[in-house]
């Protein structure tokens, strides 16, 4: 089964085949604004039965499903494809060190002393490292 066939076998994937390749997701994209990543190209590509490169760029803020006139899940789509493309060949080295921060502290990133300082003169409260998401990773296949 290519990607294509994966994709739209997902209930996630439906809405792959809504897309017209307008352009809208790329044109409010803040990714796309500062580097040459480009969501339409993405699913384009998928489209073509063709692998996307750029797939770990996006930042996941929505902005492409809420400018699409069509209501294609461009970032529910990229998710997916990531998600196909782990199974596949495994997690990019480069997110490693992230899921294990995640496991340890409950954040993607590290939140440390100069971190809550700036926090601090902000008026925001310190952030602390959390046991809900050991909790979570327990319950899934995430360890």
């Amino acid at each position: 089964m290519n990607l294509k066939e994966k994709i739209l076998a997902d209930p996630e994937g439906k809405s792959l085949v809504n897309c017209f390749s307008c352009g809208m997701c790329t044109g409010g994209c803040p990714v796309a604004r500062i580097s040459d990543y480009n969501p339409r190209r993405i699913i384009h590509k998928v489209m073509l039965n063709m692998e996307p490169e750029d797939i770990w760029l996006c930042a996941n803020c929505y902005t492409c499903e809420e400018r699409c006139p069509t209501k294609t899940n461009v970032a529910d789509l990229i998710n997916l494809i990531r998600r196909i493309t782990i199974k596949k060949d495994g997690m990019p080295e480069f997110i490693k060190p992230l899921v294990e921060n995640l496991k340890t502290t409950g954040y993607t990133v590290q939140i440390g002393e100069l971190e809550n300082k700036r926090r601090e003169r902000m008026n925001l409260p310190a952030v602390e490292t959390t046991d809900e998401i050991k909790k979570i990773i327990q319950k899934t296949t995430l360890k």
